[in-house]
């Protein structure tokens, strides 16, 4: 078992309160605004990865995405300026979640070809579609991140996690939060965020499902 924590809109808490359970709805992904669709074949092909790796199916769905640490509410951009959402703070079985590099996902997301060392970077050779499909693999090999980043000197890998759903019984903390801008006004609350985070004047609310009759609004 291991502690875990995701962003989530508003709306998507208030549904997993009444069904019990919150997942990936397809209908409302990323990839459906515009400007964004050319990132569907990435989610679909973590999809696969997903149900291939760990065996459990999504069955049209797609996982939902947590990291380790808490998130810097602070700097916002986490579910769009102005939109209200919720940190949840879960716990969950580690033979259900999959781990891929976060900073590597980003090939996925352009489709491009990971490749095994740096000079490789520099062809000017086009990789056939097969090729850079699976170079992605590369993404759940934390021991060759690792390698990687360190016979480069970049930064350290930072690791994502991906689940098919999370049951309430799985939830141990809620905190509401309202998505910040790049506006001056903003960066002022976003240091206010931070500081009262550090001095634990801004803590998660404990969640325990069966107990919790509904959302608290956020102001």
């Amino acid at each position: 078992m291991g502690i875990y924590y995701t962003c989530q809109h508003e709306d998507a808490w208030k549904v997993a309160l009444e069904r019990g359970y919150l997942q990936g709805d397809p209908h409302y992904a990323m990839f459906n605004d515009e400007g964004f669709e050319f990132f569907k074949p990435a989610y679909d092909w973590m999809v696969e990865q997903y149900e291939q790796r760990v065996g459990i199916p999504l069955n049209g769905n797609y996982p939902v995405w947590c990291r380790d640490e808490f998130p810097d509410l602070g700097t916002g951009k986490r579910i769009g300026s102005g939109n209200k959402g919720v940190v949840l703070t879960i716990e969950l079985p580690d033979d259900e979640v999959l781990v891929s590099e976060f900073s590597y996902w980003h090939f996925v997301l352009g489709n491009s070809a990971l490749y095994d060392t740096a000079e490789e970077f520099d062809t000017e050779e086009e990789p056939d579609q097969a090729y850079i499909t699976k170079s992605w693999e590369r993404i759940f090999d934390s021991e060759w991140c690792e390698t990687f980043v360190r016979n480069q000197s970049t930064a350290p890998p930072t690791y994502q996690y991906v689940i098919h759903r999370i049951e309430l019984h799985q939830v141990r903390a809620v905190m509401p939060f309202q998505d910040l801008s790049d506006s001056w006004v903003d960066r002022i609350r976003g240091l206010g965020w931070r500081l009262g985070y550090r001095l634990g004047c801004k803590k998660s609310i404990p969640f325990h499902w069966r107990e919790q009759t509904g959302l608290k609004e956020i102001s």
